[in-house]
């Protein structure tokens, strides 16, 4: 089975657009919801030219679509494709800038397409042409869905009849509004802002929503600063200044230029990193939607915590270590930095691969400089302050046995950020339960457990503090827990069917799929609802699958009882008769209880 295949076939959230009221899908298919044209940019091609096309989707309003680059692994992305030509080859299609919002069913932002759509396809006439008359034919593969259900996956076509002329013949530009907008991700990955409208600000989405750019800034600086705290950092600060000051024989002003190289040489490499994942687009979004991406990215802080644990040492590669640490002078200096990043890895990878993903999704090579150029700064403060007044290092506390203690605080959170790296491949509470217990573990540990740095009477009360917040960030993941279990359903048949009316037993049939997220946000928050629970009592409870849209069987199905989409919920009295209004939407407790008055 072809990757195509298995993606129709594999999950995809339900979007819900925030403007739109709820609409009965009654009578409504996809095709009817998108609509496509072919258009080029010229009157004809010409032999041994280029040319450009633009598939136009046109988005009813109150609907949407996944982007080409969905930011969840389950959600099926829009696809479009022209398909071969005699004489016209064609360039991977260019996917304008998605829209990124978190919706009323989304714990994340997701990426969308609405409205009018422009993908635009670079193709080329070959020499040999042969001139005369092609029809030009473009797909487009998608999923709409609005605020109340998602209709199945669906393909629609487009046809474009233009002529090939010879070589040298002059034509007529043609369709010049959708090429400017067209496949604008153009140079820092966002679209250009429409007349009259305020372009989007790099924190209206992800971690840093609803925050100025100085604000997002500032927020970095400070995880920067407090990423010296790490055991992977920590001892470095003390060792490396101290380098610095032998080797300017105590001159503050030379200890501080060899700081503020070593500081230089970290940003060099930091806001590399950050250019390179705005420029790659959403390479490492597209990374993360993988299960297999996100297993090793998970055994990778897995190992990481172990060896906050003790079990073994992670240390960088002897040739950086060697050739940095043997170097003098300013260039020595300049070079220690830029590997230091290698040194650090174990402790701050983590938080430097949630901002390169970050970066990247926004796309702007400009915020992936200033944001890690700003991590930078926040790792080098120290340095530069310890430069400037060197004697300051004796206040330093020792990396000693409290050290000892901190190193197993990050072994239990980095166990914790292992679990949740999964959270897309683990059922809900699952995860929940695989955060919680590192967490939980840790706090007890510090309250109770732990010795190191016990002589230290500031560092007493520390663990303590650190054990009540460790115990604290695990409630939230507890808490879910005390939910009721959700209706057991049993797998909808004929058979199963039959022998609920032979009973004379009212029956729901619940019609949903994988890739339905309103149907699991039902399963959720009101299929736990002890109200709900209570109001079936003694109904026969079905799902039927519809996730495999294309099978035959699920066609069948959907045309048997009317399906337009998903959810849908069937109400069947005991006379086998739709005895209650359909749910054909996300509904909360009291809104599903209100067809059984009391």
């Amino acid at each position: 089975m072809t990757p195509r295949i298995l993606r129709w076939f594999a999950a995809t959230a339900a979007f819900l657009v925030f403007s739109a009221a709820p609409l009965s899908a009654q009578g409504i298919d996809a095709p009817s919801v998108v609509s496509v044209r072919l258009a080029s940019d010229s009157d004809k091609l010409v032999a041994g030219q280029p040319f450009r096309l633009a598939i136009v989707a046109t988005i009813a309003p109150g609907w949407h679509v996944n982007s080409d680059k969905p930011l969840e692994d389950y959600l099926i992305p829009t696809e479009a494709a022209v398909a071969p030509a005699v004489g016209l080859s064609f360039a991977a299609p260019a996917y304008p800038a998605h829209k990124e919002q978190k919706l009323p069913f989304s714990e994340k932002p997701l990426a969308l397409f609405d409205g009018e759509t422009v993908i635009v396809v670079e193709g080329t006439a070959a020499a040999d042409a042969v001139p005369g008359p092609r029809t030009l034919v473009a797909t487009l593969d998608f999923q709409p869905c609005n605020d109340a259900q998602c209709l199945a996956p669906d393909q629609v076509e487009a046809r474009l009849e233009i002529e090939v002329a010879p070589a040298g013949t002059a034509v007529t530009a043609a369709n010049a509004a959708l090429f400017p907008l067209a496949g604008a991700r153009a140079a820092n990955g966002t679209a250009p802002a429409a007349e009259g409208t305020a372009p989007t600000s790099p924190a209206d989405s992800g971690p840093f929503a609803g925050r100025s750019l100085p604000a997002i800034l500032g927020l970095v600086f400070l995880a920067g600063l407090a990423l010296n705290l790490t055991p992977c950092v920590y001892p470095l600060i003390p060792i490396t200044v101290g380098f610095f000051s032998r080797q300017s024989e105590g001159k503050t002003s030379r200890t501080f230029g060899l700081a503020l190289a070593y500081v230089l040489g970290m940003s060099v490499t930091y806001s590399a990193l950050g250019v390179f994942a705005a420029l790659s687009g959403s390479l490492f979004g597209s990374w993360l939607q993988k299960p297999a991406v996100l297993v090793v990215i998970a055994l990778i802080v897995l190992a990481l915590a172990l060896s906050m644990f003790g079990l073994y040492e992670l240390q960088a590669p002897h040739f950086i270590t060697d050739r940095t640490g043997s170097k003098a002078g300013v260039a020595g200096a300049l070079t220690m930095g830029l590997f230091v990043g290698f040194v650090a890895a174990p402790c701050i990878g983590p938080f430097v691969l949630s901002l390169l993903t970050y970066v990247a999704q926004q796309g702007s090579a400009a915020l992936g400089f200033g944001l890690f150029f700003t991590l930078a700064m926040g790792l080098g403060l120290p340095y530069l302050v310890l430069g400037t007044v060197s004697g300051s290092l004796k206040a330093m506390p020792r990396s000693g046995e409290w050290m000892i203690a901190v190193r197993k605080v990050f072994g239990f959170l980095l166990v914790a950020l292992a679990a949740w790296f999964l959270r897309p491949l683990l059922p809900e509470r699952v995860f929940e339960f695989a955060v919680a217990i590192p967490l939980i573990a840790g706090g007890v540990w510090f309250l109770f457990f732990e010795k190191a740095g016990s002589s230290l009477g500031w560092f007493r009360w520390t663990k303590r503090v650190v054990g009540i917040a460790l115990l604290a960030a695990a409630v939230p993941f507890v808490l879910p827990a005390k939910k009721g279990e959700a209706l057991a359903f049993q797998p909808y048949s004929d058979a199963a069917l039959a022998e609920a009316a032979a009973a004379g037993k009212p029956v729901v049939i619940d019609f949903y799929a994988d890739w339905c997220l309103p149907c699991k946000e039902l399963e959720k928050f009101t299929f736990t609802d002890p109200g709900v629970r209570q109001a079936l009592e003694g109904w026969v409870l079905l799902k039927a699958d519809l996730t495999k849209s294309a099978s035959p069987e699920v066609a069948a199905l959907r045309t048997k009882w009317n399906i337009q989409g998903v959810p849908t919920m069937v109400f069947l009295g005991p006379d086998g008769k739709e005895s209650k209004p359909r749910v054909v939407q996300f509904e909360k407790p009291a809104a599903f209880l209100s067809r059984f008055p009391k």
